[in-house]
């Protein structure tokens, strides 16, 4: 009996006749490792840098609101908070939506939820509408791009995946070195209504960005007739079956459940092109992959790691939100803590290429790497209050910068070696739930921990959840399934 197919469909199947590769007969869309696959990445990467560019910006436009709105900081903060935390949220949405439409159609949209969200928030004048406009609209439609700028780059490469989801995410260093700068002078010239409303014809890009992600070729047309003039020829019902085992390793059982085996069928009965077409139309919809799977909770190795995911984010961010306050409170200058901050995003950015470079390695267990990646990240954040001087407090930067680049690169990787890449949309879309959930709760814990205690016990505490979720990844390398534990 002939194996059913191990890649799920998207899209409708396309009426053109395409000539099917050797990899397609054998049942799997290969890969191709580069071609329009570096298209993809360079889309992705460029949709990267709208999204967290987004992000950042409302640090920016903070400052203006407050003069424009006369309302307390905290109320006037609820729109960044909401507008970083909601496509974190919407992950499973995103999912949803994308195992629907496909890819292509769901980052297009996103783009246009997104351009709507922001270019509407020019015309607002309360906090409460902005929160909704901004951040509820704009942060809906951000999630599905940003998903699939992850997904579709998996999907694109098998061996350089590490490499290519990598350069994807060097989003960083422009985004705080031209975007930002960009956008402060847009707010200086235009007021924040003409900086937003520029802002959301950028995001417009993502549109253009989203066309890129063309399904993989075959992925789609694999059962079609290959004869373009076969309008006036007639098949019998053997060349039903013929063809569609040729074409794919179609689950024999579906053909005996449609009577194209019949034995009483085999030597007549004639079928036109156009039935033919239609029957063999009807396996392609049948493998359409379910809106959401929610086998992979069955997974226990993938639930540790979305686990491990949700402790790591609740003192992940705590650097990035206190390295400069903790900086100047021991004497160094604004400038000298800004450097610091600096040096930890360009070595942030360096660290994501050589992530890319390593995970690509069959010598390296991915998920050691990670894990050990962690908890060096982890230790560096928990010293922190050890050093009070320029130098260390530096190099601690750099070093929190560099290991923690681990998470742009390996997260979704980790993924597909858990469950593979067919359940990647569904099984990423629940981390960045759990991802957005942590946003929720860490900046509250880390204001309380601030407030009751000091800097040093919010960092002591920030790097036990990074190296807790450390050894909970290292946890899921030993943990076997019943099937592949040895004998």
């Amino acid at each position: 009996m002939h194996q059913p197919l191990e890649f799920e469909m998207t899209e409708e199947c396309s009426d053109k006749p395409v000539p099917v590769s050797k990899s397609i007969r054998r049942g799997k869309v290969e890969a191709p490792d580069g071609g329009w696959g570096w298209v993809v990445v360079f889309s992705a990467l460029i949709i990267n840098v709208i999204t967290l560019g987004c992000s950042y910006s409302i640090g920016e436009l903070h400052v203006s609101l407050l003069d424009y709105f006369q309302e307390s900081r905290s109320k006037t903060a609820r729109i960044g908070s909401i507008f970083v935390a909601v496509p974190l949220l919407c992950g499973p949405i995103a999912s949803f939506v994308t195992n629907r439409i496909g890819f292509r159609k769901a980052t297009i949209i996103g783009g246009l939820i997104t351009a709507i969200g922001l270019i509407s928030s020019t015309f607002v004048n309360s906090v409460e509408a902005m929160a909704v406009t901004y951040g509820f609209i704009a942060g809906l439609g951000i999630s599905m791009p940003y998903l699939n700028s992850i997904v579709v780059v998996a999907m694109y490469f098998e061996k350089k995946r590490s490499l290519a989801t990598g350069i994807s995410r060097c989003r960083a260093v422009i985004v705080t070195q031209i975007f930002v700068p960009l956008y402060q002078y847009l707010i200086m010239s235009y007021s924040w209504r003409g900086a937003v409303m520029i802002l959301g014809a950028i995001s417009l890009n993502i549109v253009v960005c989203g066309a890129a992600f063309k399904p993989l070729e075959g992925a789609k047309e694999y059962i079609k007739v290959q004869d373009s003039h076969c309008d006036d020829k007639i098949f019998t019902e053997q060349d039903h079956v013929d063809h569609a085992i040729e074409l794919t390793p179609i689950d024999e059982d579906f053909l005996v459940s449609k009577s194209l085996k019949s034995k009483d069928n085999y030597k007549s009965n004639p079928v036109s092109c156009h039935d033919f077409r239609e029957t063999m139309k009807t396996p392609c919809k049948q493998m359409n992959k379910p809106l959401f799977d929610i086998s992979i909770f069955t997974n226990v190795r993938y639930v540790m790691f979305a686990l491990s995911g949700f402790i790591l984010y609740i003192g992940y961010d705590v650097p990035y939100l206190l390295y400069v306050n903790r900086a100047t409170s021991i004497d160094n200058t604004q400038e000298r803590a800004m450097f610091m901050v600096d040096l930890m995003i360009y070595l942030h950015t360096f660290g994501i290429l050589l992530y890319g470079f390593l995970g690509d390695r069959k010598q390296i267990n991915r998920r050691y790497l990670y894990s050990g990646s962690l908890l060096l990240t982890g230790a560096v954040v928990a010293i922190v209050p050890l050093f009070t001087t320029f130098l260390p407090c530096t190099i601690l930067a750099g070093l929190f910068g560099l290991f923690s680049a681990s998470t742009e690169v390996l997260t979704s990787l980790i993924i597909v070696d858990i469950l593979g890449i067919d359940k990647l949309s569904d099984a990423y879309g629940v981390v960045l739930f759990l991802q957005g959930v942590s946003s929720l709760v860490g900046p509250p814990v880390v204001g309380w921990l601030y407030d009751s205690y000091s800097y040093d016990k919010t960092f002591y505490s920030a790097g036990c959840c990074i190296c807790i979720s450390g050894i909970i990844v290292f946890l899921t390398s030993l943990k076997r399934t019943r099937k592949n534990a040895p004998k």
